[in-house]
């Protein structure tokens, strides 16, 4: 079984990246603090079924980048288009979670002719929401970042953690941040929570897709968007055992849920 890593060139940034295992291509994309040690073990149990990719974003952990730009997310989608590109001339299966989910919608958006299909899990595209709850959550996003410029970034993680269902709330930060929240908040997480796909350019790339929702995260706001978006496109919104990280806490559990999705996107 191959288990390598290496680096793309990308727009003048070394995109880094893992792969493990055999079968069907499959790109992981992380969100939050753009580490993809965060799918370790979710990979580890995926590359018995799978080529399985995981990478780190431009400017997070190992690719280089300008750690003072702020994120474009057409660029994001272009970084993982180079990483699939990267591994030959096969089509991707893609999973996102959370601002990776956000990523992938990107990616498939753009660059339909690399995607074999899409689980999108949890997305926050809370403009999606109907009123006023798609105001309020953008108010709060913006006490978040007001706090963050204020008094720094754990103070912002706490008021941010609020939103998390299902989660430790007393952590100083959702699991998916560790301690390197700091790009993410200054650089990051506005452009994140601002996006809206371009639903009419995802229809019209005909990438089999679906979102998905963890049974734990109740109506968190992420939860919500993933419903809100399947409704949109149209495609199934599923529901997945956990919560917003159970793809890290309970690994193996996850894999094989994320498999019989796969699978289904292949008929």
């Amino acid at each position: 079984m191959q288990r390598y890593s290496a680096t793309v060139h990308n727009e003048g940034a070394e995109i880094a990246y893992d792969v493990e295992g055999q079968g069907p291509l499959l790109l992981l994309v992380v969100g939050g603090n753009g580490d993809s040690r965060r799918f370790t073990a979710l990979s580890a149990q995926l590359a018995d079924r799978y080529t399985v990719v995981r990478y780190d974003r431009r400017a997070n952990f190992r690719s280089t980048g300008d750690t003072q730009a702020e994120l474009d997310m057409a660029q994001q989608g272009r970084d993982a288009a180079a990483v699939i590109r990267a591994l030959g001339t096969e089509k991707a299966f893609v999973f996102g979670n959370s601002a990776g989910a956000n990523i992938a919608l990107k990616l498939t958006q753009d660059h339909p002719q690399l995607v074999r299909g899409l689980v999108d899990h949890e997305p926050p595209i809370t403009d999606f929401l109907p009123e006023p709850e798609a105001t309020s959550w953008r108010e709060f996003f913006n006490r978040v970042y007001d706090i963050y410029k204020a008094d720094g970034g754990a103070e912002a993680m706490k008021l941010f953690n609020k939103s998390f269902v299902g989660l430790d709330l007393n952590a100083s930060a959702p699991g998916d941040q560790g301690s390197a929240y700091d790009r993410f908040l200054s650089h990051e997480f506005n452009t994140i929570n601002r996006f809206v796909p371009d639903l009419a350019a995802l229809r019209n790339g005909g990438v089999p897709m679906v979102t998905a929702r963890g049974r734990a995260s109740g109506d968190a706001f992420y939860a919500l968007t993933a419903r809100e978006l399947a409704r949109k496109l149209p495609c199934p919104c599923i529901e997945v055992s956990g919560h917003h990280l159970s793809y890290a806490t309970d690994p193996a559990l996850f894999a094989n849920e994320l498999h019989q999705v796969l699978v289904s996107l292949k008929k």
